[in-house]
């Protein structure tokens, strides 16, 4: 026997839409971390890596942390971007110091990234940054409510899949 107040998914009879609250959460979240970088960055006299700027940043970061090498390719393929997009992000990373492209012995037409301390310093900033909004996002939250809403959207993402 099904729970009465289970939503059944494709009744056009039930009134429960979650999508404008996921919607609005999700973007109030980008928007409050946005504004928070923006805050970070711009008291120091930085400007704000880009979205796209910051995804690679932390790719690059993890790949550096687990000791692997990465080259212009692995950027493309990780990102599903053009050879030129990629070219573009990483010489604006390069500028702002966060990695330096060096040249592979055995063939110079390589050049494996590296990433800068500089880069790990940032890392650390926006994470500190994310963490603040986070703290912000659950106050007044118990912990039992904080993993209902984790259990919760992880059975939707999940059926999502499925």
């Amino acid at each position: 026997m099904e729970d009465k107040n289970t939503v059944k998914s494709g009744n056009p009879s039930d009134n429960t839409h979650i999508g404008p609250y996921v919607r609005h959460l999700s973007k109030s979240i980008r928007l409050s971390i946005d504004e928070a970088l923006d805050q970070e960055f711009s008291s120091r006299g930085e400007s704000r890596l880009t979205s796209v700027q910051a995804h690679v940043m932390g790719y690059l970061n993890m790949q550096h942390e687990l000791g692997n090498v990465v080259y212009q390719k692995d950027i493309e393929q990780a990102f599903h971007i053009q050879r030129s997009t990629a070219t573009g992000i990483l010489k604006l990373l390069e500028q702002r110091g966060s990695i330096r492209r060096v040249s592979e012995e055995k063939d110079a037409r390589l050049k494996r990234i590296i990433v800068t301390e500089q880069a790990r310093q940032t890392k650390k900033r926006v994470d500190s940054t994310i963490e603040g909004v986070e703290k912000k996002l659950v106050k007044g939250l118990t912990k039992e409510e904080i993993n209902t809403y984790i259990e919760l959207t992880e059975k939707m993402r999940r059926n999502l899949e499925s």
